[in-house]
């Protein structure tokens, strides 16, 4: 009987596959000529040539938006087809794949159980998302999924993530060009740490991050914290080294998109003036990572951007009179713990407080109240720096500071450790004292 219900059920499924327009199967294939279109007509899956390009591949796009296809996703994106013979069809081995007119296969989704052609079948969600699906007696079950293999297009439900256990992670990546979409060198994606941060990186290298989150906002995206982004982003962090983000929006041609350039943008359509209303995620020259080297503060209103922060000084003043910050500041007065170990003073270090930061990098949280944090600063030799903050609690710094911003109406105040004889230069409400 359930043998039977079986061959009903992919008899069914065979005919409606055939004609229905978000969907097909292995007795179709998709020519270059045809697209498959999601059930609300956002989204379009077929052959396209990107601009200043006559190589045929296979991608989604937004459906409204043709000249040039808005693209989101590309299936052969290291194997473009010469000519417009290819065809997109389900294999005998049930897997999703693109071949030319010679039978040459140029991408597959290699889907790694077994399965059979006639038990498979491909379908364009209205979300952007391109799934493989396979037939059972107990439902359909997600073999494959574009939305796991991410590409440039961060798409509202997308997930990014990031897992330090198993080292796999869902990060975006660029084209190589506007006219190449094999793999650039920009990627971006979220990291754990103690909270999450966004990130970019220049093939490995980090070139910006977007600072802790705080259980509502990023701290180093200062319009996030008023209200004028469109989106709710959602973050999912257990706290042992994976975290996971996604984001919502009701606008459905509303889009992030990672740029050859390595610009995070969002994009939306504006359908009076048939055109992508865009804005850089990081528009200041303060967002580059490290811009201004280690204990420096960076200021976009200013010129120059960089300065040293309290209690310290270039560690090259001639570089640092030429524009040449990437070395940094040092202290001007060695730390209490410091001259200990040299038999000298042993007057109490404090803090000087800076307000309105992006926070320095490489945090470290302790589970202790607002009041204890400053002591468990100071109770550490190697500790330079801390904060408080709601949804973040108690984070520490040891070693260099590196990668600060100060902003003009946002941030969090940020603690920096100094040495007593240098607080007495900054009056309250910029420091407070505190003896071990």
């Amino acid at each position: 009987m359930a043998r039977f219900l079986l061959i009903v059920t992919l008899s069914f499924f065979s005919l409606r596959l055939c004609f229905a327009g978000d969907v097909f199967s292995f007795s179709s294939e998709l020519k270059d000529s045809e697209t498959l279109v999601s059930n609300r007509s956002t989204f379009r899956f077929g052959f396209f040539s990107p601009v200043n390009s006559t190589g045929r591949y296979a991608g989604i796009w937004f459906n409204k938006i043709s000249t040039p296809p808005a693209v989101v996703w590309v299936a052969n994106r290291d194997s473009p087809i010469n000519d417009s013979s290819g065809v997109i069809v389900i294999s005998k081995d049930g897997n999703l794949v693109i071949q030319d007119g010679h039978g040459r296969v140029h991408w597959s989704t290699y889907v790694s159980q077994p399965v059979a052609a006639n038990t498979t079948y491909a379908r364009l969600l209205n979300t952007g998302n391109l799934v493989l699906q396979g037939i059972s007696n107990s439902g359909d079950k997600i073999l494959w999924e574009s939305f796991q293999n991410p590409q440039n297009a961060f798409l509202p439900t997308m997930i990014v993530s990031t897992d330090s256990k198993t080292g796999r992670s869902l990060k975006l990546g660029s084209w190589k060009t506007r006219s190449d979409p094999s793999p650039g060198r920009y990627s971006a994606g979220v990291i754990p740490l103690p909270f999450p941060e966004l990130a970019i990186w220049k093939d490995d290298l980090m070139v910006w991050r977007s600072g802790p989150w705080n259980g509502q906002y990023f701290i180093g995206l200062p319009e996030m914290n008023f209200g004028v982004n469109l989106y709710e982003f959602t973050l999912d962090n257990n706290n042992q080294g994976s975290v996971s983000m996604s984001y919502t929006n009701h606008d459905a041609l509303f889009h992030f998109f990672l740029d050859s350039e390595g610009y995070v943008v969002e994009k939306h359509w504006n359908e009076g003036k048939q055109e992508w209303m865009t804005g850089i995620l990081f528009p200041s020259n303060c967002d580059i990572y490290g811009k201004c080297g280690q204990f420096a503060s960076c200021q976009s209103r200013l010129d120059p951007p960089c300065k040293c922060i309290r209690g310290f000084e270039p560690r090259s003043h001639a570089e640092w009179s030429r524009g040449n910050w990437t070395r940094g500041c040092v202290r001007k007065k060695p730390l209490q713990c410091e001259r200990r170990d040299n038999n000298g003073s042993r007057e109490g270090d404090g803090f000087v407080r800076l307000i309105k930061m992006k926070v320095p990098n490489n945090p470290q949280r302790y589970k202790v109240s607002e009041q204890d944090c400053p002591e468990s600063c100071l109770k550490n030799c190697s500790c330079t720096a801390y904060t408080y903050g709601q949804g973040m609690g108690c984070l520490l710094w040891s070693g260099n500071l590196i990668d600060m911003q100060q902003y003009l109406g946002s941030g969090v105040p940020l603690y920096i450790r100094l040495a007593g004889s240098e607080l007495s230069k900054y009056q309250y409400p910029h420091f407070h004292k505190t003896t071990v």
